[in-house]
């Protein structure tokens, strides 16, 4: 099959598969307790909102770039090999000069799995005042949890500057449709993992004013590996003031693991009979 195919039968399957729509968006490992009557009324569909990310406004731009990063992010299968209800879990850390730095959990839920292997997901991202509510979601093949750190990021961006989240976001979506992977090799949990990374600017070109010229050289880096459940390995956001150099903010999402729910379970019953001796 030559090039031009390849790029045809992609584009027909963003047009005809990914149709898009509106995109809206302790200690988890130890004291985690099964829960998995979500509910499911007001999902969303995944794979519009991944499409919504990856095209919607920018449909041709993305067909004429074709970039590596927005396969990577917005076509690839990354909860192909999970094939059984599961947890994914993750840290968050974020470090500030200008507010207080904190670490939480996120946790990516799939609780049900289709017959055509995709997902029924719900979120639980960050709790108490960090908390950020995310709708559930249905028909999922790729892992949302990319699209929910730039949308928080966005939201952060636009509490902090008066700015607009949307301009944020098409910013991000811009950059990336004219953004290509780097392959790369990390470590996780004494192993060596083949990578992929994603490294992108998409205000470095932009005409920024007032409040917002500080985020100018803001860098966003996302490592992802085949081998990883979920394929998102690490993400990161990173601002330091051109004006002020002691003024920066770097927020980072680190995966932590992956049980089942049945692992989690059997973890449970295990602590509970702990807890009787």
């Amino acid at each position: 099959m030559n090039q031009s195919i390849k790029i045809s039968n992609l584009i027909k399957y963003i047009y005809f598969i990914l149709v898009p729509v509106l995109f809206i968006f302790s200690n988890a490992l130890a004291n985690e307790k099964i829960d998995l009557e979500d509910d499911f009324s007001k999902a969303e569909n995944a794979e519009e909102k991944r499409a919504k990310w990856g095209t919607e406004e920018f449909k041709q731009e993305l067909i004429k770039e074709m970039s590596s990063a927005n396969i990577a992010l917005f076509i690839d299968p990354h909860l192909e090999t999970i094939k059984e209800p599961s947890r994914i879990y993750y840290k968050f850390q974020k470090e500030s000069t200008r507010e207080d730095s904190f670490v939480g959990n996120v946790v990516l839920n799939i609780v049900k799995i289709d017959d055509d292997n995709t997902k029924h997901i719900t979120f639980r991202y960050l709790k108490g005042k960090d908390k950020v509510r995310f709708p559930p979601q249905i028909g999922a093949k790729g892992n949302p949890v990319f699209m929910l750190f730039f949308e928080r990021d966005s939201r952060d961006m636009q509490r902090l500057t008066g700015g607009n989240a949307l301009f944020f976001r098409s910013r991000i979506r811009h950059t990336i449709a004219a953004t290509e992977i780097k392959d790369t090799i990390f470590n996780f949990d004494g192993k060596e993992y083949p990578g992929k990374e994603i490294s992108f600017q998409p205000f470095l070109k932009t005409k920024l004013k007032n409040r917002v010229s500080r985020y100018k050289t803001k860098k966003f880096v996302i490592l992802m590996s085949e081998d990883i459940p979920g394929y998102i390995y690490k993400m990161e956001a990173y601002i330091k003031d051109l004006e002020n150099p002691d003024d920066m903010v770097k927020e980072t999402l680190t995966y932590l693991g992956a049980k089942t729910n049945k692992q989690l379970r059997d973890d449970y019953k295990k602590r509970k009979e702990k807890d009787k001796k």
